[in-house]
């Protein structure tokens, strides 16, 4: 927008970005505070559950009555609709004033910005939205996952329950009745067996993938040997065949050597990273010589110098690689399906073992949910602790010395 554009023009669009304000703040602020109300709701009405309707009050869509956490959520309405208010037009006024004391020269400026973080905000809810849909759901009671409000963007549960994270973690009584009678099929729904054999296999790959990636990158950044930009273009050129082909082969392997259905082959074909190789090699050509001269001349050995100097100052990018196979393998589903015994069913990863709530013609959308939820959580935990050395690794190995 230039700064020629007529006072008119500038006004008339200020004031469209003010009402797309208003709709993208109302928005967001109702389906916020209906979530809060869900987590009020079930805190004060934990054992909720809905109450089916008679067959005299049922209506064509088999409504139900409010439990009592819907009727908890019934009752935060109001107080949470006159809070969105406040809150919108306090982000109203304080827009209002800010463009009061931009200088008209400044103002094309000022509609640039606003127009940026409106457009911002949408793509945050475009990205966001899964997410959101995927707890929203979870709490919602069984047969009504896919039914719609009155208002297709209200994707929050007006009458929320914890029955589905209660038989993802086999709390409710129907759980222990089936479990009391040796129902095989229940009795492979062991969540905390899926989550603890996904957390072995994410972690020991993530860290033995970084120990062997970081020793073979050391060698190619820092060290010279007969050939080595040779062997490093064919291992570079391996990262252009189809992981799909490597899977028969690996299969057999891994099935001679009597690992298959152990955690073991679900995470020893894929210890040899040569992503991980080139991108600590990258970051490593930018570490100086000069200090491993240096720590040379004091008396140091190989691994002292790989151990001393070269992991703490790539510590960044060694955690980003961390990050980054932990993720892999643990969403890694086609081949832990593949090396999984179906006889054994203690012996399933989380992704493997989310399939256990699918039937053959139907799906329980909601314990699906649930137990993504909680898949979710160690990824989500990592990442927030290490996210300013993902940002920092992914960007320092850029720039050279």
């Amino acid at each position: 927008m230039s700064q020629s554009t007529s006072p008119f023009f500038r006004v008339a669009f200020f004031i469209i970005l003010i009402a797309g304000m208003i709709v993208i703040a109302f928005g967001l602020n109702r389906q916020l505070f209906k979530l809060t109300g869900v987590g009020i709701s079930l805190v004060m009405a934990p054992d909720s559950k809905p109450v089916p309707l008679s067959d005299n009050d049922k209506t064509a869509a088999g409504a139900l009555k409010l439990g009592k956490a819907g009727q908890t959520m019934k009752s935060l309405e109001v107080p949470f609709s006159i809070l969105n208010l406040l809150i919108v037009f306090s982000l109203v006024v304080f827009t209002l004033k800010k463009w009061v004391k931009t200088p008209t020269e400044l103002r094309s400026d000022f509609l640039k910005t606003m127009l940026l973080y409106e457009v911002l905000a949408v793509a945050v809810v475009v990205v966001l939205f899964p997410f959101f849909w995927m707890v929203c759901t979870s709490f919602k009671p069984v047969g009504t996952e896919l039914v719609m409000n009155e208002n297709p963007f209200d994707v929050v549960p007006s009458d929320p329950t914890l029955e589905n994270f209660k038989k993802v973690l086999k709390l409710d009584s129907a759980s222990e009745q089936s479990q009391a009678n040796s129902d095989p099929v229940e009795k492979k729904k062991n969540f905390f067996t899926y989550f603890l054999n996904s957390m072995k296999v994410a972690t020991t790959a993530a860290f033995f993938v970084t120990l062997f990636a970081s020793m073979a990158a050391y060698v190619f950044a820092k060290k010279e040997l007969p050939y080595k930009n040779q062997i490093f273009a064919i291992l570079m050129g391996t990262m252009m065949i189809p992981g799909m082909m490597y899977m028969v082969p690996q299969f057999f392997m891994v099935a001679k050597m009597g690992l298959h259905g152990s955690l073991w082959g679900m995470f020893l074909p894929h210890l040899a990273s040569v992503f991980g190789v080139f991108m600590l090699k990258q970051f490593m050509e930018t570490i100086p010589n000069s200090l491993l001269e240096a720590a040379r001349i004091d008396g140091a050995s190989e691994w002292q110098i790989f151990r001393i100097v070269i992991v703490p100052l790539s510590m960044p990018i060694l955690l980003t690689l961390f990050l980054l196979t932990f993720l892999f393998h643990w969403s890694n589903f086609l081949w832990q399906l593949i090396v999984t015994d179906p006889t054994e069913p203690l012996s399933f990863t989380l992704p493997v073992a989310l399939a256990l709530f699918r039937g053959q013609y139907t799906a329980d959308l909601g314990l699906i949910m649930s137990a993504s939820c909680f898949s979710i959580v160690p990824i989500a935990v990592l990442f927030l602790f290490s996210q300013r050395y993902f940002i920092e690794g992914m960007t320092q190995g850029a720039v050279k010395e």
